[in-house]
């Protein structure tokens, strides 16, 4: 099957649509568009500057920063092959997204400003995919139903809505917020994907083959977009919506085209039959996830129905005061009337799909933008445990709304009369959406400006008073002590408004700590309190290790604080409900034994329990072979790195196991144990019965 190069190279040409047959007049409006498109590309640099020199926020530390396997020191197949797979998230571990940020800091260095530099160019490649994709898809949607729509109009039609997109503000977390390269990449190539499917699909449609174009675009561009991120997965979703919209599964002689059918049936039908085949052999995978949260599948799914429509408001009139990093601030929905929103958001988002039915035939455009926006919310606003709202989820779905809407305020069909007016709307929006970004990227420009801001116009947000309350006490740490006080309030409001975790307690204590204040006991008692009765989510494991951490070098906590918040967690069933966490928890809970009680015997017991808890996690077996060899066990940390040799059928830890071997080589073969145990002021051993191996 080969691939008709000719008519991919007319993809991009596709944007300078011939107007006349004489030469000059064609170079001059190719020069205008093209001068057009810089000017958009160059509104989008500038409305984003502000916010290139902010710092990381929130995922971009586990992910980035705290990533040791991100750090190359040299480029090297091992070490591409360590980064590639060293992220926790996801399924397949998005090694696409990984690999360029482990390039981006090897090349430019780990500051912040080249991660969003580079972001930045991904969403202006981007903004130039949709441009082409809104060019293909008007064309075919001119030659079946709208022959008045002009070449002029598409092109026009076209670029605001790129521009929109560009400069939409409900688009900037995947472009400032650094892991959303993540999203950003996986958008990439699924535009690239839709371009060869709809180029294909239309020569398909006019008999000229193209099916090759269209199998490229699934497979090749559809399998970057998974490994990026799996939201990649979506990309035959978008495609059948194009189907559903215009082409019908026909031919342009009205038959059904069964090449199309088998085509939907291979790459859409037969992939979510096997996913929910998977899904339904292991549960878990997939839904395993609310151990950790604190609302059920089914108060997510009425939740995200309100969210979905806070979605579309910010769509149309996206406000800044509405619009930031985090939304935990929104209430989790018990039922239909509870609070009555969410009755009313489900009923405007069944009245949507009914008008998508409705108008199919006589506005078939406005159909593909609602099945488009609802497309792009499938994956993560439905009934997956994921966080309840994050912006960068309508990165591509709020196309589906921008299009159609450009296409009504510049199509001079649906009434010459107003279409001055219109023109002045669509540029008064524009506008509006520029002035937004830019507003939202002066408020990124530094960390405390980030913080500031996101807790101003979200004080109902924990996550958002613990950034503010952080990024004072930095300041105050580092000699500035006139932000004590305000470090205190927003961590204080913090905690009061988070019940479900520790992350506000534990900065209190570790800031009081190195500020050389008192530690207050109701903020331990606050801490043991949710270590017994709340789920164990990855907030509670990293404020657990930053205390065990702050312990050992500055923060005065009791030692039998300490043992009695282990203890609590330990006790706490949701915890041995969660493999990954138990597993965490107890490996905290080793390094405790070692480095602050000295009892190495126990933290070895541990080590072994946390890997055992979680052996398909063979990072844990990495942490007790380093801990043996610390402690002069060589041989048998030898045989550990041999079964983790065997385990690791992947080779997803290749790169760890080599490097031990490498250390191990320079070691005596046989056991020096130096397991001498200090007389601990705590019998914290005991706690080890309470970890069910």
């Amino acid at each position: 099957m080969a691939i008709n190069f000719t008519a991919i190279r007319q993809m991009v040409p596709a944007l300078i649509w011939k107007n006349s047959a004489s030469p000059l007049p064609i170079e001059r409006h190719r020069a205008i568009r093209i001068t057009l498109v810089l000017l958009a590309l160059g509104l989008t640099v500038i409305a984003y500057y502000p916010g290139l020199s902010g710092g990381f926020v929130y995922d971009d530390f586990p992910n980035i920063v705290n990533n040791a396997a991100l750090h190359l020191h040299e480029l090297t197949w091992r070490s591409l092959e360590a980064a590639v797979f060293s992220s926790r998230a996801g399924i397949l571990r998005r090694p696409v997204s990984m690999l360029t940020f482990a390039l981006n800091e090897y090349f430019f260095g780990p500051a912040p400003y080249s991660f969003k530099v580079v972001n930045l160019l991904i969403h202006l490649a981007n903004g130039v995919g949709l441009l082409v994709f809104g060019n293909l898809l008007l064309d075919v949607y001119r030659q079946i139903w709208n022959p008045r729509l002009t070449r002029r109009e598409i092109f026009w039609i076209s670029l605001a809505a790129a521009t929109a997109w560009l400069l939409h503000p409900l688009n900037f977390t995947s472009v400032l917020y650094v892991v959303q390269r993540m999203t950003s990449l996986a958008t990439l190539f699924m535009i690239i994907g839709l371009c060869f499917y709809l180029r294909g699909r239309t020569q398909r449609w006019h008999a000229q083959g193209g099916m090759a174009l269209m199998v490229t675009g699934a497979v090749v561009f559809g399998t970057l977009a998974v490994l990026s991120k799996e939201t990649g997965a979506l990309l035959p979703l978008y495609m059948i919506v194009v189907e559903l919209a215009i082409f019908r599964f026909r031919s342009s002689t009205g038959r059904i085209d069964r090449a199309i059918l088998a085509y939907f049936l291979v790459f859409l039908a037969l992939p979510a039959a096997a996913g929910l085949v998977w899904m339904a052999r292991d549960p878990a995978v997939f839904f395993g996830g609310y151990l950790l949260r604190t609302f059920t599948p089914l108060q997510r799914v009425l939740t995200e129905a309100r969210v979905i429509v806070f979605y579309l408001r910010l769509t149309v009139m996206p406000s800044l005061n509405q619009l930031g990093l985090y939304h935990d601030d929104i209430a989790i929905s018990h039922g239909l009337l509870h609070p009555p929103q969410t009755l009313a958001s489900i009923i405007v988002i069944l009245a949507l799909f009914a008008t998508a039915a409705l108008i199919r035939r006589r506005a078939p455009l406005m159909t593909l933008g609602i099945l488009w926006f609802f497309t792009g919310q499938v994956l993560e606003s439905t009934v997956l445990p994921l966080e309840i709202a994050f912006e960068h989820r309508n990165y591509l779905s709020d196309y589906g709304i921008l299009l159609p809407l450009c296409a009504m305020l510049l199509d001079a069909g649906y009434s010459a009369a107003t279409l001055a007016l219109r023109r002045g709307l669509l540029v008064l929006f524009i506008g509006m959406l520029s002035v937004t970004t830019w507003m939202r990227a002066e408020n990124w420009s530094s960390v405390l400006m980030e913080a500031v801001t996101e807790a101003q116009f979200h004080p109902d947000s924990a996550q958002s008073q613990y950034d503010a309350g952080r990024a004072y006490a930095n300041l105050a740490l580092s000699g500035q002590k006139q932000y004590t006080k305000l470090a205190y309030r927003h961590l204080e409001r913090a905690a009061r408004l988070d019940h479900s975790g520790i992350m506000a307690d534990a900065g209190l204590v570790i800031f009081a700590s190195k500020n050389g204040d008192r530690i207050d006991p109701r903020w331990i008692a606050a801490i043991k309190r949710r270590l017994a009765r709340v789920p164990v989510a990855p907030s509670v494991i990293t404020s657990m290790q930053q205390l065990q951490a702050c312990q050992q070098r500055v923060c005065q906590i009791p030692d039998s604080d300490m043992t009695a918040l282990f203890s609590a967690a330990f006790r706490n069933p949701l915890l041995h409900r969660t493999t990954q966490q138990y597993a965490d928890m107890v490996t905290i809970y080793g390094s405790f034994l070692i480095n602050r009680l000295h009892d190495p015997q126990d933290g070895v017991r541990a080590f072994r329990k946390a890997a055992q808890i979680d052996p398909g996690q063979l990072q844990y077996q990495v942490n007790l072979t380093r801990l043996l060899m610390a402690i002069g066990r060589y041989r048998t940390a030898r045989r550990h790195v041999s079964e983790m040799a065997r385990a690791d059928t992947l080779g997803h830890y290749r790169f760890d196991i080599e490097s031990l071997r490498r250390e191990l080589a320079k070691l005596p073969d046989l056991n020096v144990p130096n397991l001498k145990r200090s007389q601990a002021p705590v019998p914290a051993a005991r706690l080890l019965d309470l970890i069910k191996g």
